[in-house]
């Protein structure tokens, strides 16, 4: 396995500085996040200025996360979504980065399971056929919040898309918040489909309570919220995967402290799992 410094971890930086911090903390690569990618590339900087922070750091790129609202029937959305994709697509192929995080969110909530499943898969299908091209694959990450967002959906979305470079990321909180999964049925899944993990931890609302502020929930480094980490990662490793773990957090007090101690941290944490 590998470590990933997830760009929502350090969420007040940039893409620089980023870079600078996993390669400072120990981590094997970066997880970039659009918030900051998007600044970066509208800044008029370029792929091959992240090669050349990425060489200074001897540092990668894990993932790129995220295009979001990929679940959309708008055109005009959908065609934004399309050309972000194509962006990030040629970003990635030209930083050496595999793997690209999607998002669905609320658009379809008012409809069945199923036409989530087909109509989301449908636009996916086409931002994978582009990533193809280039060889990057795509993750989905079920939000717990949104319509897609058990672990049972994200297979069926997986088995949907029907392309091999789609799977999607075992986020032990969203999994665990939703009350979408468990970790026996996480060590239940094909290691084929699991393209990254996020360990996440916190808290959630009760039974039938509305969804709050995310940053409510999730203010949590691992092992100091209400998920049994070990658990779910033991899971993870019971299906044989062996790629990228990196810690996220949505945590408005955590991401005011120093960000050399949480990224360190954070990563310490996690490598007692192991």
């Amino acid at each position: 396995m590998e470590f990933g410094l997830h760009g929502l971890l350090v969420r007040y930086s940039n893409v620089a500085t980023d870079i600078m911090i996993a390669a400072e903390t120990g981590y094997d690569a970066v997880e970039l996040h659009t918030d900051k990618l998007d600044r970066y590339l509208a800044s008029g900087f370029t792929g091959k200025d992240i090669n050349k922070l990425l060489k200074k750091h001897k540092m990668k790129v894990s993932c790129i996360d995220i295009i979001g609202d990929v679940e959309s029937q708008i055109p005009a959305k959908l065609e934004q979504v399309m050309t972000k994709a194509d962006l990030l697509i040629n970003t990635a192929a030209e930083i050496g980065c595999s793997t690209i995080q999607l998002n669905g969110f609320m658009e379809l909530a008012d409809k069945s399971e199923k036409d989530n499943i087909v109509l989301t898969a449908a636009n996916i299908r086409k931002i994978c056929e582009l990533g193809k091209k280039k060889g990057i694959r795509f993750q989905y990450e079920g939000a717990a919040w949104t319509p897609i967002h058990s672990i049972d959906q994200c297979r069926m979305l997986v088995e949907e898309v029907a392309m091999d470079n789609f799977g999607f990321v075992v986020d032990f909180w969203h999994f665990w918040a939703s009350r979408g999964g468990s970790p026996e049925d996480i060590a239940k899944l094909d290691k084929d489909m699991i393209y990254g993990v996020h360990v996440a931890d916190g808290f959630r609302p009760e039974k039938g309570a509305p969804w709050i502020d995310e940053t409510l929930l999730r203010g949590a480094l691992p092992g100091d919220g209400e998920i049994a980490i070990g658990e779910w990662i033991d899971a993870v490793k019971s299906t044989g995967y062996d790629g990228f773990y990196s810690g996220e957090i949505l945590s408005h007090k955590l991401w005011e402290a120093d960000l050399m101690d949480i990224a360190g941290d954070t990563l310490k944490r996690m490598k007692t799992y192991f």
